[in-house]
């Protein structure tokens, strides 16, 4: 099923498509995609990664300040 409020649907192609902010890998049609969303400064901020072990590194790599959070 695709999400009509997603940004990548199935008219996505490269030039489009989000990327991974752990890899920078290109996601497209990706059934390992998530997405992390958190409100900064009132606003929503969204955070595209490739699989659940690109959004662990990520986390990894920064301090606990700057890690994404489920909401």
């Amino acid at each position: 099923m695709v999400d009509p409020t997603s940004d990548i649907g199935e008219d996505a192609d490269e030039s489009t498509a989000q990327e991974c902010a752990n890899c920078g890998e290109k996601i497209l049609q990706s059934p390992t995609h998530r997405v992390v969303t958190r409100v900064e400064d009132g606003e929503a901020r969204h955070r595209h990664f490739c699989s659940d072990e690109c959004r662990a590194a990520y986390g990894e790599s920064r301090s606990e300040s700057d890690e994404p959070t489920d909401e």
